[in-house]
């Protein structure tokens, strides 16, 4: 199966993605927003401030970095996601199958083309 290092990175991108979606209203999507920005913030400053010591090194420290920088991205690009699919049906449009693929395609292609800027 997974093995549990690649199913907490999958999970880590999945998780906060898909919460963003499910939000049925702006007043959820702004809820939520604050909620994930303020655990975002607080993992980087945690991360920021913790000392040398306590960090970490080698692998540890590349992965729990990675990690952070994955969350905080694929819940950035789920808002997004979801903010604009609100705001083309609160404009009349219809929403169908094929175009939320594609978004979704989309939001694949940028947190994939993130993770290679960060290398």
């Amino acid at each position: 199966m997974f093995d549990p290092l690649i199913l907490t990175f999958v999970l880590g991108l999945i998780i906060p993605f898909c919460l963003a979606q499910i939000m049925p209203n702006m007043k959820w999507l702004i809820a939520y927003a604050f909620s994930f920005g303020t655990l975002a913030t607080y993992l980087h400053y945690d991360h920021l401030t913790r000392p040398i010591e306590r960090q970490g090194n080698g692998f540890v420290y590349l992965f729990a970095t990675a990690l952070i920088y994955l969350i905080s991205l694929s819940g950035i690009i789920g808002i997004v996601n979801r903010s604009v699919i609100l705001f083309l049906k609160s404009e009349g449009y219809k929403i169908n199958i094929l175009f939320i693929i594609n978004i979704l395609c989309l939001d694949v292609m940028i947190i994939y083309i993130a993770f290679l800027m960060w290398k």
